[in-house]
């Protein structure tokens, strides 16, 4: 089950929380407690009340309950690892934020946030959007300065992430414009521009 832990904070600390909690998820996917992620900025110059990173986790231990509500219940939360739990409390006390956490698939569902990706279902919003993550951790991997290592070499960066998603998702995957956003978000990159010479 997809859960979303919503943490509220400005865009320095996200960036902050952003490089621990890639570190981790790479980590508990290792073990097993963590099937795929999605780990994205929200946050505006000057930072307004609602700039948060989302940190979403589809997390196997944790099972659908039959009435699904956005907030989780109890008996749901208590099934979260709780080795992930004492990382996120832990992390939000050490940078003076907070976390709200819902059912993440069942929210989207709820927000009908399928219309903010030409009508995609909720399942291939998920699927898109993990496989963007998961390609933006390989390249922060490599190298966390990814403008100063791509400098000069737009055209080609813009290539290897296409490259890299047609490979992960199809050559003629009808959201790969929306999958590009994934990979551009948790490396700061200027995603219109990308696209644009992505798709030249």
């Amino acid at each position: 089950m997809w859960i979303h832990f919503d943490l509220l904070c400005d865009g320095g600390t996200q960036r902050r929380l952003h490089r621990i909690f890639r570190k981790e998820i790479e980590g508990w996917q290792k073990r097993g407690f963590v099937k795929g992620a999605i780990l994205t900025y929200h946050f505006h110059t000057p930072s307004i009340p609602t700039d948060s990173l989302y940190l979403c986790l589809d997390i196997p231990a944790v099972k659908t309950p039959n009435k699904r509500t956005i907030g989780l219940s109890t008996e749901v939360a208590s099934q979260i690892p709780s080795e992930i739990m004492t990382k996120v409390k832990r992390f939000c006390n050490e940078n003076q934020t907070r976390a709200n956490i819902d059912d993440y698939e069942f929210n989207m569902i709820t927000n009908e946030s399928g219309k903010s990706y030409r009508n995609a279902p909720v399942e291939e919003i998920l699927r898109f959007a993990s496989a963007g993550t998961k390609i933006a951790f390989e390249f922060l991997d490599a190298s966390e300065d990814i403008e100063a290592t791509w400098s000069g070499r737009q055209k080609e960066l813009a290539n290897s992430i296409m490259s890299r998603l047609r490979n992960e998702l199809g050559d003629n995957y009808f959201w790969l414009p929306e999958a590009f956003h994934f990979v551009c978000n948790p490396m700061l990159l200027n995603e219109a521009y990308l696209l644009r010479i992505a798709f030249l």
